[in-house]
Formats: structure tokens, C-alpha cells, sequence
């Protein structure tokens, strides 16, 4: 199994068996230590600012073998504790990391047990909205709606069978597995990478990002979230495995105390 870690820079963490560091945009970014990167082979690193981490997820695609595979972030990584939310979701996380101070990622034989039960694991769906936004407003707020106009025009055009999942997930509530991470078999993400650059590359020959800034330009990242989802909930007899992310920036005491106010809407005094 691979556990590939994207990074666009060199860091510093303790990564189990299984993880590997990936540099994306490693045309623009330096590589002292000699990470696997994204430039390699068949790629599309140079387009890195409009895809993010999805030029590492196309570079996995492309030039790996391994029977089992998966998509992590060099601060973002699948918890082994299950913080469901009827268990208190990502507030529970912060609480467990009060109580005891640390947490770690999954490890591969985790990853593999669950394999036998599960066809994907992915991100512990999360809601920003509370309730009060669909995901297709909740995109609009803070990004351009032309985009998902041309997103769902592919979908019509290339997978006419998604389109009712792609109006399903979007006009219902602002709930999705975030930051495009998984773990999964190989023919799984083989498929899933097909379905999902055929309709990005189509998005992408319709897309005029003259008046977008450094941010919004980081579309087809932001598109991709969102397809995930569209994706599984097409998959009416895959079982899925949700584990909470956790940050790495987020382990000390002071920033859990802060994300636990946060989301009580409890403001800090001075």
C-alpha cells in the first residue's frame, strides 16, 4: 500500500510505514530531499496552481502501480479514531486531544483492515453552513457559479448517467467528505480519476480565469471536493469508512482551545 502525502514543500513530520511525501508543482518548487514528484512521466505539474493536489492525484494515476492507494496532506491526515457526528464529529477530536495531547494518523494496517470491510475511506463529511446553505450555495459564496454551470454541462455531455447525483448532492445540504483525501484499491481510484479528469479537462476547455485572482484560481481543487461526493453517491453498493482529519497545526493545547470556541461560538476575551 501507498499512502502518498502531497506537499508543495519540504516538511518536517513523522510519517508511519505506508506514507510517502509527493511534491506537486515540483517544476516551480525545489526538492532537496529527493521526494517523489509530480513532473515525472506522464503529468500535469506545470498546471499545479489551477489544480493543486490534483496534479499529484493525476501523477498517482499515471505512474504507480500499488494495488492499494490513498491521498493525504503533509498537515491534513485520516485520524484512527472515528469522531462521528453523533459522537460530537471534529468537536470530539478536539476534546480526545485536550484529554490526551496527541493523536497520529491511520496506519497501513488499519488502512488494510478496513479494506475488507470498506470500499473507501474518506474524510468525516462537514458542514461550514450549519444547516442553512446547500452545497451548491455554499460553493457560490465563496467562489464563481459559472463554474459549476460548466460543471454540470460536462457531466451532460460526458456521464449523463451522474447527472442526477451531481443536482442531488448539490441542491442538498452543504455536506461533503472534504480535501479530496481517500484511501482505496487501485481499479477504484483508476475509475474514479477516469470519470474525474474527463470532466475537469472538459470544464477546463470553457473556463476564461482572466478576471480570477491567485485564489479562485485554484478551481479545479475546489471543483474536485465536490466531485468526490457526486462520485461516490453514484456508487449505490460501495460501503464507505469516514475517519475524521485532523491538522497538524492543530495539536497543541492553545489552537485546540481555540477551534473548541470557535465552533461553540464562544468568543475569546482578552
Amino acid at each position: 500500500m501507498t499512502m502518498y502525502v502531497i506537499s508543495h514543500k519540504m516538511f518536517d513530520y513523522d510519517l508511519p510505514n505506508g506514507y510517502q511525501p509527493l511534491l506537486v508543482g515540483a517544476d516551480f518548487n525545489s526538492n532537496p530531499r529527493g521526494y517523489l514528484a509530480d513532473n515525472t512521466g506522464d503529468n500535469i505539474s506545470r498546471q499545479n496552481k489551477e489544480f493543486n493536489e490534483l496534479t499529484g492525484l493525476y501523477w498517482m494515476w499515471k505512474n504507480t502501480t500499488d494495488p492499494f492507494v490513498g491521498l493525504s496532506h503533509y498537515r491534513r491526515y485520516f485520524s484512527p479514531h472515528s469522531f462521528g457526528k453523533r459522537i460530537g464529529g471534529r468537536n470530539a477530536m478536539y476534546l480526545w486531544l485536550l484529554a490526551f495531547g496527541r493523536t497520529h494518523p491511520v496506519s497501513e494496517e488499519e488502512l488494510q483492515a478496513m479494506l475488507k470491510e470498506y470500499d473507501w475511506v474518506v474524510a468525516y463529511p462537514e458542514d461550514d453552513s450549519k444547516g442553512k446553505e446547500t452545497l451548491r450555495e455554499q460553493y457560490i459564496r465563496g467562489h464563481y457559479e459559472v463554474d459549476l454551470d460548466h460543471t454540470r454541462e460536462a457531466i451532460v455531455k460526458l456521464y449523463p448517467e451522474f447527472t442526477n447525483s451531481f443536482d442531488g448532492v448539490m441542491n442538498g445540504p452543504a455536506v461533503m467528505a472534504p480535501y479530496n483525501m481517500f484511501y482505496t484499491r487501485r481499479e477504484l481510484m483508476n475509475d474514479y480519476c477516469k470519470w474525474l479528469f474527463d470532466i475537469l479537462f472538459e470544464v477546463q476547455r470553457h473556463t476564461d480565469m482572466t478576471r480570477y485572482d491567485t485564489y479562485q484560481r485554484r478551481l479545479y481543487g475546489f471543483l474536485s471536493e465536490r466531485l468526490l461526493n457526486v462520485y461516490l453517491h453514484q456508487q449505490r453498493n460501495v460501503k464507505i469508512k469516514y475517519l475524521t482529519v485532523f491538522n497538524t497545526g492543530d495539536l497543541k493545547r492553545k489552537a485546540v482551545i481555540r477551534h473548541l470556541t470557535n465552533r461553540m461560538g464562544i468568543t475569546e476575551k482578552n
